[in-house]
């Protein structure tokens, strides 16, 4: 019984596409409880083995709807993905760090089923929605800066709230099922390793954004490392309340170099520090991007790597 794509068009029996609303945007002062209609209810679990042309789903699966098939081609510890092309109409291309769709699409089915709530608390302009949507999930955004929200509003029917989601304790939202996002790789952005060219200076000398936003609570501004590795602990420290028991969450990060051949295992602190505050380190899968501009960064006498690959952090609510 394979997932499928499509929010509207739904052909699983007993999967409904419930709303037809354009008011998906909320500041975060302003959220209730009942503004998160649910846009997707869960489907009818079937009460015997179902064989599709993809594999073979059985009703003891409590974790997704994907088939014994789908389940393993998930497993392998990396993937390479090539990301389609930014929307320019959308305005999604302005985003200086915009995941893509597919790549969200691809964790959500595997972590959740159909009907069931997904957060992204660093939405941006909604990849993670967008993906929910067409999962048929029911999914919740927390973006900071305004001008992300609203673009994101405009490509989902999903629910983006402004605002900072470190205060996301004070917030009443439904229960959470699974959680995705890219938080900022510290203040990555702000930063060059060296003269060679690269896609963030293409984009720079195009005219786009080059960092998320110039807002002060932003914590792609932060300077100090070990201050952003706290801010995003004590989030992630208040997310758990938030979750159902047992549920996943998965982080995407990158290890830093900054330009004087500094080092800092970003991904491999946080992972570790997060079993310190109590949740369960699951383990990790690779976003290999193969695809990717390759820059002369110490050549011809220095060792630095071109960092094409990304750390999707799988964590669990004990």
């Amino acid at each position: 019984m394979s997932n499928g794509t499509g929010g509207k068009n739904n052909s699983d029996k007993g999967t409904q596409y419930i709303s037809n609303k354009t008011d998906n945007i909320v500041n975060m002062n302003e959220v209730t409880r009942s503004f998160f209609k649910p846009i997707f209810m869960p489907i009818e679990e079937p009460s015997e083995k179902v064989v599709t042309e993809h594999g073979t789903y059985h009703p003891r699966n409590a974790l997704n709807n994907l088939t014994g098939k789908e389940w393993i081609h998930f497993t392998r510890s990396w993937f390479n993905l090539k990301p389609k092309k930014r929307n320019k109409k959308t305005g999604e291309i302005l985003h200086p760090a915009k995941y893509p769709e597919e790549l969200m699409a691809r964790f959500i089915r595997f972590f959740t089923k159909k009907g069931m709530w997904v957060l992204d608390p660093f939405c941006g302009t909604a990849s993670t929605l967008v993906a929910a949507e067409e999962c048929e999930r029911n999914a919740i955004g927390i973006e900071l800066s305004e001008k992300w929200a609203r673009i994101g509003a405009k490509r989902t029917q999903n629910y983006i709230i402004i605002g900072d989601s470190r205060n996301l304790d004070s917030l009443d939202l439904p229960q959470i099922d699974f959680s995705i996002t890219s938080p900022p790789y510290w203040d990555m952005l702000h930063h060059s390793r060296g003269g060679s060219k690269s896609t963030q200076k293409d984009r720079i000398k195009a005219g786009f954004d080059a960092t998320f936003s110039k807002h002060e609570l932003d914590m792609g501004n932060i300077k100090e490392y070990n201050a952003f590795l706290n801010e995003l602990l004590g989030l992630y420290n208040k997310l758990m309340a938030k979750m159902r028991q047992g549920a996943y969450i998965v982080v995407i990060l990158q290890n830093i170099q900054k330009e004087k051949r500094q080092f800092y295992p970003l991904a491999w602190d946080f992972a570790l520090k997060m079993r310190e505050i109590g949740w369960d380190l699951r383990q990790e899968m690779l976003w290999c991007q193969s695809d990717k501009k390759l820059g002369i960064w110490g050549y011809p006498n220095t060792y630095i790597s071109n960092v094409h690959h990304h750390y999707f952090l799988v964590i669990q609510k004990p």
